[in-house]
């Protein structure tokens, strides 16, 4: 049985790693806000998690797009190779989340330069990963430069306990992107492989919840510690690698 377009969309999207992006979009927040802890208004808490998660889409959707030709051999469960989307129409689509996304952002008053910048790690990563071993780096920056655009907003600081979560975040991504590789090299154990990556996905938002936890915020910390099991859950509904 083939899977609905909302699925298949949403498999496009990664949307069963949305979780840990919100996780990081509220940790951003926190962190850099002008008195650490202090919890963002609900429009922009909402706003941002919204901006956050178009921009992963759109990435992950291009992704694919960026893919298609090494998915044919290696993943051809994935809509494209399936002939599901053409590839042109994924590109469209992932282009525009990506817009709307970086925009929503822009609007809510972030630097225009950071958002540049995330736009550009992004498009590198999804152009380079398949050819350069260091676009790890790459992937980690991704996180990295939503959380620095988000510190941009107007009120937000980019203090310590920022710049070291920051740190702690990036060494992690870092760690997951390089296992992920190993997917795909001869004689890997794939399978296993793959349910490794996909826990450490849904423990991202483990980082920010200790992040949170080290400067008292404990009900923003609680949040985070929750989006974990609710990305176990949504990695049941949806891709998420």
């Amino acid at each position: 049985m083939s899977a609905s377009p909302l699925r298949l969309w949403l498999d496009l999207a990664r949307a069963g790693n949305f979780p840990s992006v919100w996780s990081n979009v509220l940790a951003s927040l926190v962190l850099s806000a002008p008195v650490v802890g202090t919890w963002p208004t609900f429009n922009l808490l909402l706003l941002a998690a919204l901006a956050g998660s178009l921009a992963y889409a759109g990435g992950t959707t291009l992704n694919d797009a960026f893919d298609a030709d090494f998915d044919r051999q290696h993943r051809p469960e994935r809509a494209i190779p399936r002939g599901l989307i053409a590839r042109s129409t994924v590109a469209g689509v992932g282009t525009l989340q990506l817009a709307a996304g970086l925009s929503l952002l822009v609007f809510l008053g972030a630097s225009s330069l950071a958002a540049a910048g995330l736009a550009a790690t992004i498009l590198l990563y999804d152009w380079l990963h398949k050819r350069w071993s260091g676009s790890v780096l790459l992937m980690a920056g991704c996180r990295v430069m939503l959380a620095v655009t988000l510190a941009t907003l107007p009120g937000q600081t980019m203090g310590p306990a920022f710049v070291a979560w920051l740190v702690a975040l990036f060494v992690y991504i870092v760690v997951l992107s390089l296992l992920a590789r190993r997917e795909y090299h001869p004689g890997a154990p794939t399978q296993k492989l793959g349910e490794i990556v996909r826990k450490m996905l849904a423990f991202i938002p483990f980082v920010d919840a200790l992040a949170l936890l080290a400067t008292t915020a404990l009900i923003p910390a609680v949040c985070c510690a929750a989006a974990v099991p609710l990305g176990k859950w949504a990695q049941r509904k949806a891709a998420s690698s």
